[in-house]
C-alpha cells in the first residue's frame, strides 16, 4: 500500500537488518555507545529473527494457518530502504504473562498486557513526522481487523443452529499498547487516532505489572483502540 511517496507491507526476513537499526536508534542509542549499540543491535536482529511469523508448528496462527503476529515495514518507494517498523499480535482477548517473549524493551515488550497488542513501533530518525508512524499503526489496525473477522466467520459457523449461542461478528475488537508518560508526541499521536489511555486495574493488572522490566524515565501507561469496521 503506498501513502506519502513510501509503501507499506509485510516484513521480508531482509528488512529484519534494517528494522534492528531503527529499533536499536530508537530505544538504545540514548544510553549506549559505539560498541554497545552494536551489541543491541545484534541482538535485536537476532530477536526479530526468532520471532519472525511463520506458517509452521513454530508460530501461534490461526484456523486458517495465517500467523497471528505480524511484521510490517514502510519503506522507500525510489530504492526500498526500510524507514519504519512496527509489530502486532492479533491473538483473541486476553491477559497473561508471556514469560517466553522477548522483553526487549519494557515500552515494547509483550509481556503482561491484553492482546491484541501492538508494539516496537519505531521509524527513521530521518523520516520522523512524515506520517509513516500513522501508516504503519493503519498497517496493524487493518491486520487486527482482519484476523478477528475470519475467526468470527469461523466461530459463527461452527455454531450455527445451536440455540443460545451468541455470535461473535458483531464484537468490536481493540488493539492495546504501551508508551511512556513523557512520549508526548507518542501520545498525541495515539490521541488522534482514536487510543485513549486505559486503567490498569480495569485489565486486572497493577501498575508495578505493566512497568515490569522498565529501566527507563517514565512510567508505562496503556492506551487502547475500539477497531470498529472501516466503511
Amino acid at each position: 500500500m503506498s501513502r506519502n511517496s513510501n509503501y507499506y507491507q509485510v516484513s521480508r526476513c531482509a528488512d529484519l537488518g534494517p528494522a534492528a537499526r531503527i529499533l536499536t536508534e530508537e530505544f538504545y542509542s540514548h544510553r549506549t555507545n559505539f560498541i554497545t549499540f552494536q551489541i543491541e543491535r545484534l541482538k535485536t536482529s537476532l530477536s526479530l529473527e526468532s520471532t519472525f511469523p511463520k506458517r509452521d508448528s513454530t508460530s501461534r496462527c490461526d484456523m486458517f494457518n495465517q500467523p497471528l503476529k505480524q511484521m510490517f515495514v514502510a519503506c522507500n518507494n525510489k530504492d526500498g530502504t526500510v524507514l519504519g517498523f512496527a509489530e502486532v499480535d492479533a491473538s483473541p482477548l486476553m491477559t497473561i504473562n508471556y514469560a517466553e517473549e522477548r522483553n526487549k524493551n519494557s515500552e515494547n515488550s509483550t509481556n503482561n498486557i491484553k492482546r491484541p497488542y501492538m508494539y516496537n513501533l519505531a521509524v527513521d530518525k530521518r523520516w520522523k513526522r512524515k506520517g509513516i508512524a500513522r501508516a504503519l499503526i493503519r498497517e496493524c489496525e487493518n491486520f487486527v481487523r482482519d484476523r478477528h473477522k475470519r475467526r468470527a466467520e469461523m466461530v459463527d459457523f461452527s455454531s450455527l443452529n445451536r440455540k443460545g449461542e451468541s455470535s461473535c461478528s458483531n464484537s468490536i475488537p481493540k488493539l492495546f499498547l504501551k508508551v511512556r508518560n513523557n512520549n508526548t508526541a507518542a501520545i498525541s499521536l495515539y490521541k488522534t487516532m482514536e487510543y485513549r489511555e486505559i486503567d490498569p486495574k480495569t485489565l486486572s493488572l497493577s501498575q508495578e505489572e505493566v512497568n515490569i522490566g522498565s529501566a527507563e524515565l517514565g512510567e508505562l501507561v496503556i492506551f487502547a483502540k475500539d477497531l470498529i469496521a472501516e466503511k
